[in-house]
């Protein structure tokens, strides 16, 4: 991870943390001096009192004074839930394999939308987890802006004494910008859906503010 990289995501996290927060992007400009910061919020306080809170809170974490007028606060109606608003859910996920080749298919629903993704390849155990993870994307794809991209890095299942995770890196490109996002859920049934909802888990803090923008 580059160092200017390292950074963004040290601003945004700190903002993250902040009560009524969903989510946050940091722009940073020249001599990675802060020139923007996006915030997506509920409706819970006014956005006078979340840019005081983001002023003190990356000045307390990070040592840097920034522009109150380089705050940005998007917020999301109070009678609605801001935490599932802009966040997609899963609907179904379907399994098939035919001589020498396998399928997953992933429904999920963003609102009343309802979009679906595919992946094919070969029926091995962990092609299998490839493809759940793929087939996720592909759906994931359909409602993201065409500037924003995900590319899958990594996917497995991990086996603890008591239970199996299924966890999902993935690296979220935009404006030149690589992030990395990572996401896991626990094997209850098959791990292939376990798959599907460990690679929503990971994007599902960014995805709201993806859509705001």
């Amino acid at each position: 991870m580059s160092d200017e990289l390292a950074e963004t995501k040290k601003f945004e996290s700190t903002v993250e943390k902040i009560r009524d927060v969903i989510a946050c992007r940091v722009v940073l400009g020249k001599d990675d001096e802060i020139e923007e910061v996006h915030v997506l919020a509920s409706s819970g306080r006014s956005p006078r009192h979340i840019v005081r809170d983001v002023e003190s809170a990356i000045l307390a974490a990070c040592g840097v004074r920034i522009d109150r007028r380089k705050i940005s606060i998007a917020q999301i109606n109070q009678d609605e839930d801001a935490r599932d608003k802009g966040r997609p859910m899963l609907v179904k996920v379907a399994l098939a394999a035919g001589k020498g080749e396998a399928e997953v298919a992933v429904e999920i629903a963003l609102g009343d939308v309802l979009v679906s993704g595919k992946a094919k390849g070969v029926p091995t155990p962990n092609r299998w987890l490839w493809l759940a993870a793929e087939a996720t994307l592909d759906a994931l794809c359909k409602l993201l802006p065409p500037k924003a991209k995900i590319v899958l890095n990594d996917v497995g299942v991990a086996q603890s004494k008591s239970a199996k995770v299924a966890l999902v890196t993935l690296t979220l490109l935009e404006d030149g910008q690589e992030i990395i996002l990572s996401g896991s859920c626990p094997v209850k049934y098959d791990e292939r859906e376990s798959v599907v909802k460990a690679t929503l888990d990971a994007v599902n803090r960014k995805f709201p503010m993806l859509l705001d923008n």
